[in-house]
């Protein structure tokens, strides 16, 4: 595990791969709960109404809107100018960029793959593995005897 930085509050914590603290994540699904719950009843409600009505901050909820969790109405085409595309600053309605910049990021992921080479190929069966168990250590459960 490696000491890393909390995404939402900043803090220091030891990460398994998250991006989030343990407290963020499980304080983030409470409260997109209870704005999913308020949505239901209330589309197309703004952030303020959200945030008044149900108690979650203002900054949660763009957290939200970030991780496409949420999204702005559809009837909003420019996204309401809540969101902007962090590449080239046009209106978007989830998300952290438009879907033209997320074309050309995978376009340019795709061709740097491509200038890497062919594939690995990896093994599909045991069979092709020829001395797979030879220096391999057994483990068991402590005071449960052998395999």
């Amino acid at each position: 595990m490696e000491v890393t930085q909390c995404e939402f509050c900043r803090r220091l914590y030891q990460s398994a791969g998250n991006r989030l603290c343990n407290d963020c994540l499980i304080k983030l699904d409470e409260d997109f709960i209870k704005i999913r719950e308020y949505l239901y009843e209330h589309d197309r409600a703004g952030i303020e109404e959200v945030s008044e009505a149900t108690g979650v901050s203002r900054k949660t909820i763009m957290f939200l809107l970030k991780e496409e969790r949420l999204t702005v109405s559809s009837d909003r085409v420019d996204g309401g100018g809540i969101l902007v595309c962090e590449a080239c600053k046009k209106p978007i309605s989830t998300g952290r960029i438009c879907e033209s910049c997320r074309k050309e990021v995978i376009s340019a992921l795709q061709d740097s793959v491509r200038d890497v080479g062919p594939p690995v190929r990896r093994p599909e069966s045991a069979a092709e593995y020829p001395n797979k168990n030879k220096g391999v250590a057994k483990l068991q459960l402590k005071g449960k005897g052998r395999f």
